[in-house]
């Protein structure tokens, strides 16, 4: 009886209370999508997808479509602390995404805009800038930290033409040495959009136009003797660089270093450089005499954290000299 009393008395103070106190307060929310692509096809009718977030977490998801104007519209948004929308819009099949729009409860109207391009099969507008690959040992086992600047030099989003046994897009293909593990992502690649195969993975989303960083480790156990390694080339490449941690073993098979680096911490870094890698080419090396050990772990931290730099020497001292020379896809 005394519970129910309670339960009675709160009853009537809610019943007293008005309603705005448990109304949640909403705003209007609308996407403009426009199209990047040079006479590209209309966005008019494209489906247009409205995720909420509070947080890290979904709770909500909503459709729309494009109308004459360009623009869908999405009415009764929850607006509040810790809230947030992504817009996305499926254009010729592929899904292009808004930058994430804070849902401020103080705000009647939001915006987001998402810009999309026409789909192309042509996967030879696709290429590879610097490809830059870090080693170094890690106790028993190797470390490969690869920074790739992925190019689509064309106005569309390039997925190719080959398809996997599930009819997804194989948009760009990686190659990895034998036996390596623990793969981890991060930069432009999407973690859903991944599919790990045993000789590497490949991304099955669109590659949009201009410049995207791809940045991907992984490891390879250290072998008895001598560890080989064999990495294979699968976009024109306009230069490659190792960079091997001097000290921490022997690397051998790409010839005398280019020249040496010294990082944050004073180590010299020897790095060696191919240009001009076509498709179906690799590049192969062999590392042995190990003075293995529980390297430092700010060591690569700390030249990952300088990769800006790094670039901006080893470009100015490898490029080539001539006179009058002067990154969601969905």
């Amino acid at each position: 009886m005394k519970n129910l009393g309670i339960a009675t008395v709160l009853t009537a103070l809610f019943a007293l209370m008005p309603a705005a106190a448990f109304a949640q307060a909403q705003a209007g929310l609308t996407v403009d999508v426009k199209s990047n692509t040079l006479n590209g096809a209309t966005v008019v009718g494209d489906d247009v997808t409205l995720q909420i977030y509070k947080g890290q977490e979904q709770i909500e998801s909503r459709q729309a479509r494009v109308g004459e104007d360009g623009k869908a519209i999405f009415a009764s948004v929850p607006t509040g602390p810790g809230l947030a929308a992504v817009a996305s819009a499926r254009h010729q099949n592929m899904a292009f995404r808004s930058q994430p729009v804070l849902l401020s409860p103080t705000a009647a109207e939001f915006s987001a805009s998402v810009q999309v391009f026409d789909v192309s099969t042509d996967a030879s507008k696709l290429s590879v800038g610097i490809h830059h690959i870090m080693v170094t040992v890690r106790s028993t086992a190797l470390e490969f930290t690869e920074y790739v600047q992925l190019k689509n030099s064309s106005d569309m989003a390039v997925i190719g033409s080959e398809r996997d046994d599930r009819d997804r897009p194989v948009v760009v293909r990686v190659l990895l040495p034998a036996g390596f593990k623990d793969l981890t992502t991060s930069s432009y690649l999407e973690q859903e959009a991944l599919v790990v195969a045993g000789d590497g993975f490949y991304d099955t989303m669109a590659v949009p136009p201009g410049e995207h960083q791809v940045a991907f480790s992984y490891k390879v156990d250290i072998g008895r003797g001598t560890t080989k390694i064999v990495k294979g080339i699968t976009l024109p490449t306009s230069e490659l660089l190792v960079f091997w941690e001097h000290g921490q073993g022997k690397l051998e098979g790409l010839g005398e270093p280019n020249d040496r680096l010294v990082n944050a911490e004073g180590v010299p870094i020897e790095y060696y450089r191919r240009g001009g890698l076509k498709p179906g080419e690799s590049i192969a090396f062999e590392i042995s005499g190990f003075n293995v050990k529980e390297s430092d772990a700010s060591t690569w931290v700390i030249l990952a954290a300088a990769f800006a730099v790094i670039v901006l020497v080893a470009v100015l001292r490898l490029r080539p000299r001539s006179a009058g020379s002067g990154r969601k896809h969905g």
